[in-house]
């Protein structure tokens, strides 16, 4: 049977996540500079009308069980997309939608890979199942840390690390060059009642106004904006960066960074801004230590944290880029190979 798509995406897209929206731009985007095109790549997606539009590719709605079925169907592929698809920090949802959409995708004939994953925590035996068994049939598997690397290894599962997708926009991101008075601060709701939001804010706060800084949040979804309504402090801007051509006008005038979320960090290395990470998720911690980005935890001295920071250099971002191109050919390649895959670059 003659497929439609060469290409189904699944993850966490059309929630309003950007880091989650930015890796499926990414890959979209790294597929099409292979020669697939657009018309051959659909993506699952809890807003598939501003998915579809703003990608130029199709998608269907991931809570819709006959609009999945049909697109796996009808495609040759399924690629797990990133990023930390398989975990159960706050429920077993996650594992049991990916695992599901995974099974469904080999029962009728697309292949699943893996790209651009973290895994874990995965606390209980079943979401160790889930994931296993889902990541199992990938035809290749491609990480984000050695952390996940090391986990999937204790469950005799071989995989590579490359960077986080994001790193593919690291040749359209203008270099910040430091010249205002701006500290960018990025906090995040988390369960279980920790305050690490707000003990976080009254560290940044401190050194702001020691050193006549303005405070700007950049919310990575609304999700960052309500926890700092909820924290109820003043700060002097904030913002919610909704897409790719908002991120450059966030970062403006920005000196230093100090934030939780993984792609606010990110974001912030590809602009040459020096960056503080809060280690609230395995994932954070590791992207800090491969980057040698220092890490805040509850009591440390920001401003010691800060001096610490560096700038990221030319060669190392630009490293990291060729490297997850020619990672993502790879992968591709092995998946659907080479005839379908063109040389355009």
């Amino acid at each position: 049977m003659a497929r439609k798509y060469d290409l189904a995406i699944c993850g966490y897209y059309g929630f309003g996540n950007l880091g989650d929206e930015l890796i499926c731009r990414a890959l979209v985007e790294m597929a099409v500079g292979l020669g697939l095109e657009r018309s051959r790549i659909c993506v699952l997606s809890c807003d598939p009308h501003l998915t579809g539009s703003s990608l130029g590719v199709d998608s269907v709605d991931r809570w819709k069980f006959f609009e999945v079925f049909k697109a796996l169907r009808q495609s040759r592929s399924l690629l797990l997309g990133g990023g930390g698809l398989f975990q159960d920090s706050t429920s077993l949802r996650s594992c049991l939608y990916y695992w599901g959409v995974t099974l469904l995708g080999r029962l009728l004939g697309a292949t699943p890979w893996a790209f651009g994953q973290s895994v874990g925590p995965l606390r209980s035996k079943t979401s160790r199942f889930l994931a296993r068994h889902a990541l199992k049939a990938c035809r290749v598997r491609f990480v984000r840390d050695e952390a996940s690397r090391d986990l999937l290894s204790s469950m005799g599962l071989d995989s590579q690390i490359l960077p986080d997708p994001v790193f593919y926009f690291a040749s359209c991101m203008p270099k910040n060059f430091r010249s205002g008075s701006v500290l960018a601060l990025n906090v995040r709701p988390l369960s279980g009642g920790e305050n690490t939001a707000g003990l976080l804010f009254q560290a940044v706060k401190a050194f702001c106004d020691a050193r006549g800084y303005r405070t700007r949040a950049i919310c990575l979804c609304e999700e960052d904006l309500l926890e700092l309504r909820r924290l109820g402090e003043r700060l002097d801007e904030a913002i919610v960066v909704k897409d790719l051509k908002d991120i450059a006008s966030a970062f403006e005038d920005v000196m230093y960074a100090v934030g939780m979320r993984l792609h606010f960090c990110l974001l912030a290395l590809l602009f040459r801004v020096p960056v503080v990470a809060v280690p609230y998720d395995p994932k954070v911690r590791s992207f800090a230590l491969s980057w040698d980005i220092p890490l805040w935890e509850k009591g440390a001295d920001l401003g010691n944290l800060i001096s610490k920071a560096k700038v990221a250099q030319d060669d190392e971002i630009n490293s990291a880029r060729e490297n997850l191109t020619e990672g993502f050919a790879f992968a591709i390649r092995k998946t659907l190979g080479d005839e379908c895959v063109g040389a355009r670059s």
